[in-house]
């Protein structure tokens, strides 16, 4: 059973705005932005799970304003120590 399917049956009021096939492509790339924001995947894992290349998704993520690297203080301040 889909997503959008558990939906319709838990929630028959709701009116869906979209097509079932678009609401689960941006339901899967809301958890895969999700997921990859908190570290929990990589960008070729979220690019998987939405079904697009890996550069595709690191475009949404930054159309999004997710980052493609974290660094802690200390990180940056290695790295900029290195350069």
């Amino acid at each position: 059973m889909t997503f959008v399917e558990v939906l319709k049956s838990r929630a028959p009021e709701v009116i869906l705005p979209t097509k079932e096939d678009v609401m689960e492509k941006e339901i899967a790339e809301v958890i895969a932005l999700h997921f990859y924001s908190q570290g929990l995947i990589t960008s070729g894992t979220a690019a998987n799970i939405i079904g697009i290349s890996r550069v595709e998704f690191l475009q949404l993520a930054g159309q999004e304003k997710i980052p493609m690297f974290e660094y802690s203080e200390e990180e940056l301040a290695n790295e900029l120590n290195e350069v």
